[in-house]
Order: C-alpha cells, then structure tokens, then sequence
C-alpha cells in the first residue's frame, strides 16, 4: 500500500491556474491529472483521490510526483517514440 501523501501547499497563483486549467482543457486525462492535485491539495488522501478520479494509487503518486517536480506544464504527456497515430 503507497505511504500517505500530498502536494505541498499551493500559492493563491497555482490554485487559480489549476483551477483554469481544469475548467478550459477539453483533454480528459489532462482534467483527472489537475484534479489529482486540487484534491491533494484540499487534503484528501491518496486512496480517497484514486477512488474519485477511477486511477490506481499509484497512478496518483505519480502525478502527485510529476507535479511536484515539473509543476502545472508537468501534467501534460511528454512526448512519445515511434510512428503519431493515423488520424481519422
């Protein structure tokens, strides 16, 4: 079982970011990644977060992580190898 854990405490700059990001991005994975963090941020534990967004804990870990070394532009996919999709 992953140890508890949270984000550090946010600025008043990165809650209004987050909370912007969230409420205009029209990337699903990106939203339950920004949400992760405001309910880390809100105190909700771990398993509470996984339960809510339908992740893994350690799924939330390691947003929890991304964000916490990368901030806000860390939630966002890197880039992958091999051949972009076809698009329809």
């Amino acid at each position: 079982m992953p140890a508890a854990r949270c984000v550090r405490p946010l600025s008043e700059h990165e809650q209004f970011a987050l909370h912007q990001h969230y409420r205009t991005t029209h990337d699903a994975d990106l939203r339950s990644r920004t949400q992760m963090i405001l309910l880390s941020a809100a105190g909700q534990p771990v398993a509470q977060i996984a339960s809510l967004t339908f992740f893994g804990e350690d799924i939330v870990l390691y947003w929890l992580d991304r964000y916490e070394q990368d901030g806000i532009d860390g939630l966002a996919d890197r880039p992958r190898s091999g051949r972009p999709p076809k698009r329809r």
